[in-house]
């Protein structure tokens, strides 16, 4: 029980810096392509922005202790992560301004939907590769330290 609060905690904190990251690197990329207009609405409402981008940063932080299951299958492991991640994600960015949301601008609504889903599977593809790179790595440390182990009881 202690080992899955601790794994709870530390999905905590790596969404909430993972969010905060990807608010300041926007800001950033705002400030660099001189999209100044955009840039001084977050900094007018700068508290709800960086609360908003906490939050979302919580939702899609938190959900993949869903993959330290063997219980569920991996597609429905991505789908409750992506879920619970959209879930957050798209009343805070209505909330905030983030995405317009309006009857009469349904096409525009919906290519926001799509960007942010393709958004989600680029990064969610990112951590992805990066976890399999780094559990290759890992298994063939094994496999050498095994082989060493072998070769000295020889």
């Amino acid at each position: 029980m202690k080992q899955q609060i601790r794994l709870i905690v530390k999905f905590l904190f790596w969404g909430i810096s993972w969010g905060c990251t990807f608010f300041v690197c926007y800001c950033l990329c705002c400030h660099v392509f001189g999209a100044e207009a955009i840039l001084s609405t977050i900094l007018n409402d700068f508290v709800k922005h960086a609360v908003g981008c906490i939050l979302v940063g919580i939702g899609f932080g938190t959900t993949p202790i869903v993959y330290v299951s063997r219980r569920i299958p991996f597609g429905a492991k991505v789908a409750i992560h992506f879920t619970v991640g959209m879930s957050i994600f798209y009343p805070v960015a209505i909330y905030l301004g983030w995405f317009s949301f309006h009857p009469n601008h349904l096409i525009r609504t919906m290519l926001q939907f799509l960007l942010s889903c393709g958004i989600f599977a680029v990064i969610w593809l990112f951590f992805y590769l990066f976890q399999i790179n780094d559990a290759k790595k890992i298994n063939d440390r094994l496999k050498m330290l095994e082989q060493q182990h072998a070769e000295g009881d020889k």
